[in-house]
């Protein structure tokens, strides 16, 4: 599978509204966008956007009909784990606990946020463990 593109804070702003609509045409994007509290982007600033973003394979373009119809190449978790991966690796240097800990630590996460990744952390553990004695019964 190809890698997801580099995006600007422009270019990931269109992608998120493309993920929301499922696809689009320049004016249905532009609208979305003012309705997310945007600001007021030029219909030519989105085209030239979604132009780019198709340049760099983000998105596809339906030609068959006018107006083009917009619709992203990729899925939104994909995307989210490179950017994520890529801002650990820049910040952190890999290492996602400095990261997580950085929240922690800040206080910029709740309580029931704390509590609902720790359920998260711990739901693999456990799958693991399951997989690892079921592992060594079927040893000779």
């Amino acid at each position: 599978m190809p890698r997801t593109p580099e995006l600007t804070p422009a270019e990931f702003n269109v992608m998120k509204t493309l993920w929301q609509l499922g696809h689009a045409t320049v004016a249905e994007a532009r609208a979305e966008l003012v309705r997310r509290g945007g600001g007021e982007p030029a219909y030519t600033t989105v085209m030239t956007l979604l132009g780019r973003l198709a340049t760099k394979g983000a998105v596809i373009v339906d030609r068959e009909r006018e107006p083009f119809i917009y619709k992203p190449a990729f899925a939104r978790a994909s995307v989210l784990k490179d950017r994520l991966r890529a801002f650990l690796d820049d910040v952190f240097d890999g290492e996602a606990q400095a990261m997580v800990l950085g929240l922690v630590e800040d206080e910029s996460l709740t309580l029931d946020e704390l509590r609902d990744i720790e359920r998260r952390v711990e739901a693999p553990a456990a799958t693991d463990k399951r997989e690892s004695r079921h592992k060594k019964d079927r040893r000779p």
